[in-house]
Formats: structure tokens, sequence, C-alpha cells
């Protein structure tokens, strides 16, 4: 497909080739005297000039058929208009509508209620029988917490590995120290997470939890003086890889740790003794990391999360559900607002393509008139220079005034003008004709979602926790009966 550009002089910059041209035709005499038709050059420049007129012609007409094609399609929404205005204006199912988009959402919003309450009635009733009147407490990362268990068994490992180097170095210390760390921090940690059910209200359950307290204290130090006794047999055994002569050396070392509870405990030199207070300083540390592993009420943590995770699904039932119909609302109240809108937003888009068109024919004329004056120019400048070399006389046609036979036509753009400011006063009178309609559609779809947000939506919450009680009232005598047969 050719593109089309715009006349801007390209025939003026010719002039002087056609003045060199018309100078070497002259001093050969042609065109003949008698020539009654423009010569190749004359003709040559005449069927580019009428190529520029028809370039120029055809960009005229793409904007004019662009234009008419605008007015067809702008008469078509002015008539689509009127039918789109009596549906917004008649439409009465606003309310049905969000009862529908409802619907869909109910069941889910039902569940997740159902499922808040459960919880909710559970974590109530722990804490009515426990007398808990504190909000639950445990950490944000369980991993974090262990984390730091993890940290304090290397910790311990690494000390051990110093004070239980013998012949094979810190290989064979580090081996038994971390035999030790593991040994010592999760038996401490397992009763500290045990030393929780103090808390409880059931006397069992306090029983328990101070008996894991004893034991702590009585493992702890049992275990950390078995160590440090055994630390010394350990530096006499010859070889460590032989079972039995570990087994010997752990087998003398608990006599002596036990005299620990009779307050004369058997440490052979300082490192002994600092190997037992390391040992039952981190015992304490892990103790109390396994008791603040959750909510110092067992349980108490795992109903909290629990009763939080169904209130936050419950929230995202809902909102899910809110800004479904907030953006069916929005729509409804979009098309209304566009529909205001619609009239002038056409009116424009047709003064622009009254502009554009106005523009294209004054763009043709003055093209035109360009082309012509520099075709003229150019020709008279090739004869003159001709005639100004030659000795015998010129062709007659020389004196006639250069003329293009194609002419433009702009004369189409007045009818498409006339259409033009036709369409825009029928939109203009539609607008007019419609407005006060729609303002008060628009004002009546606000105030119906003023009270659908503010009203409808908390009696459909209301009615879906009504129903999730129904379901659990239902399912609770089931229960009953099934535990009583």
């Amino acid at each position: 497909m050719p593109i089309y550009t715009s006349y801007s002089g390209e025939l003026a910059t010719k002039l002087q080739d056609y003045r060199a041209k018309g100078q070497k035709e002259g001093s050969k005499h042609r065109p003949a005297s008698d020539a009654a038709g423009l010569d190749a050059h004359e003709s040559a420049l005449k069927v580019e000039a009428e190529g520029w007129l028809n370039a120029q012609q055809t960009l005229f007409d793409s904007t004019l058929t662009d234009v008419s094609r605008n007015v067809v399609e702008a008469r078509q929404k002015a008539i689509e208009f009127g039918s789109q205005v009596k549906m917004l204006v008649s439409d009465d199912t606003l309310v049905s509508s969000v009862d529908s988009e409802l619907a869909g959402f109910r069941q889910g919003i039902v569940n997740a209620t159902q499922a808040r309450m459960r919880a909710e009635a559970d974590f109530n009733y722990f804490r009515a029988s426990n007398n808990v009147h504190e909000e639950a407490k445990y950490p944000e990362s369980v991993y974090w917490h262990f984390g730091i268990i993890a940290i304090l068994a290397l910790l311990e490992t690494v000390v051990n590995a110093f004070f239980f180097e013998n012949s094979s170095g810190l290989l064979g210390g580090f081996i038994v120290a971390l035999g030790i760390a593991a040994i010592n921090l999760c038996f401490a940690m397992g009763l500290g997470v045990l030393w929780r059910l103090k808390n409880l209200a059931a006397w069992e359950m306090k029983v328990a939890g101070w008996s894991s307290f004893v034991a702590f204290v009585l493992f702890s130090v049992f275990c950390n003086a078995l160590f440090a006794a055994f630390r010394t047999q350990y530096q006499m055994v010859a070889d460590t890889s032989d079972f039995v002569q570990l087994r010997a050396a752990f087998a003398q070392a608990w006599p002596e740790a036990l005299l620990v509870f009779r307050l004369d405990p058997q440490f052979q030199d300082l490192w002994s003794f600092i190997l037992f207070f390391v040992g039952l300083l981190l015992s304490c540390a892990a103790f109390w990391k396994g008791y603040t592993v959750d909510d110092r009420y067992p349980g108490h943590g795992e109903k909290d999360r629990k009763y939080k995770q169904t209130l936050e699904e419950e929230q995202k039932q809902q909102d899910l559900m809110r800004q479904k119909v907030k953006d069916f609302l929005h729509q409804r109240k979009a098309a209304v607002q566009a529909a205001i809108q619609e009239p002038g937003t056409q009116v424009g888009m047709l003064a622009k393509r009254v502009a554009d068109l106005s523009h294209a024919r004054g763009a043709l004329e003055a093209q035109a008139d360009a082309v012509s004056r520099d075709y003229r120019l150019v020709v008279e400048a090739y004869r003159h220079a001709n005639v100004a070399v030659r000795s015998v006389s010129a062709p007659a046609y020389f004196k006639d005034t250069p003329v293009l036979s194609t002419l433009v036509d702009s004369s189409g753009a007045l009818a498409v003008l006339n259409e033009l400011e036709g369409v825009q006063s029928a939109l203009k009178e539609l607008g007019e004709q419609y407005r006060e309609a729609l303002h008060n559609k628009l004002k009546e779809l606000q105030n119906d979602s003023s009270e659908i947000l503010n009203k409808v939506l908390a009696q459909y919450l209301e009615e879906t926790t009504k129903e999730a009680e129904g379901l659990i009232a239902r399912r609770t005598p089931s229960i009953q009966r099934v535990q009583a047969a």
C-alpha cells in the first residue's frame, strides 16, 4: 500500500535543475519552433506535479472517509443511547442481584462462622475452667525458640570438648561432650515443658507439674555431677574407643556423683567443678526454654492460635463478600455515570473530527495552490532559460500559462460537516432530555448502595451467624444421644 505525504515544496527544489535543462535544450534548439506539445522535461514535471495533487487529494479523502465513518458510528450510538438510558432508568433488579451475589458466599461464611464459634467456645471454656485471666503468650517463631536451644547445645558441646580432652584430642572430647549436651539439654527442656502443668486447675495436673520440677532439680544436679565425676575417670581411660573401659569409668563415676546429695561432691580438680556449674547453668536455661515454648497454661496457646485462625478466616470470607458487593454496586453506578457523560463525550469527539476535517480541507486547498504555484515557477524558469539561449523562435505554447489538468475537490467536506453538526445537535438534545432521569437514577443507586452496605449486609451477617448457631445447636443433641447410647 503506497504511503502518501503532504507536499512541502519538493517541486520548487527543482528550479535550478530545470533552468539548467532549459539552457541545455535551448542550445540545441529544442523543442522545435513548430512543436505543439510539451517536451519530455515539462511533461515529466507535469506528471510529478499532478502526482502531488493526487497525493494531497488522497490524504484529504482518507480524512473525509474516517470522519464519515465516525458520523455513522456517532449516529448509531445516539440511537443506542436512548435504549440504554431507558433500560438503566427502569432497572429495578439491584436488590435481587445483590441477594444473588450474597447467596454464593453464604455457605462459606456460615462454615467459617461455625468454626469460629466452636473454637471460641473451646477457648473460653479452657480459660474459665483453668481460671485464666491473661492473654496467651508464646513465641512468634517456634524455630527461633528451638534455635536458641540448639545454640546452647553447641555452646555446651564446645565447652565440654575442652573439659573431656584426653589422649584422643579434642575430637574424642567433642563426641563425648555432644552426647552429654544432648542428654542434659533435652531432658531439661522436656521437664520444663511438663512444669507448665502446675498452672492448670486440676490437682493431678498441678502434682504432675511440680513433680517435673522436682525431677528437673534432682536430674540436673545428679547428671551434671555425674558428668563432672566422669570427666576425671575419662581422663584415665587408656583407649576411649573401648566400650568396656568407658563403662567401667562410668560405673566408677556413678557413686561419686551420688555424694553431691550429701553435699560432699568428689570433684578431683577445678575443671570438674567448673564443668558441674556450667552444665547446671545450661540445664536451667534449657528448662526455662521448655517452659516458655508455648503459653504457660498447656493448651492455652494452641486454642488461642486456633481461635485467631478461625476468626481470621471468617473475616476473610466476609471481606471477600463485601468487596464483591462493592464492586457490583460500583459497576451499576459507573454505568449510569457513563451514560450521563456519553453525550458530552460524543459531542467532544465529533467537535474534534470537525476540526480535523476543516483542517484537512484547508490543507488540501493550500497544498494544491502551492503545487500549482511551484509548477508554474519551475516551468517558466525552464522556458525563460530556453528562450534566452536559443537563436530561433520558441514554440508558440511557451507563451501559454502552465496549467495542470488535475484538479482537487474538497466539496465533499461540506456535506459531512453538516452531518456532523446535525449529529452533535441530536446528541446534545438527548443529553438534555435524559439528564434529569439519569441523575435521579444515580441518586437512587447511591441511596440503595448506602442502605445495602450499612443495613442489608449487617442483616445478612446476622442471619449467617444465626444459621451457624442453629447448625451447632442441631448437632449438639445428636452427639449427646450417641454418648448416652
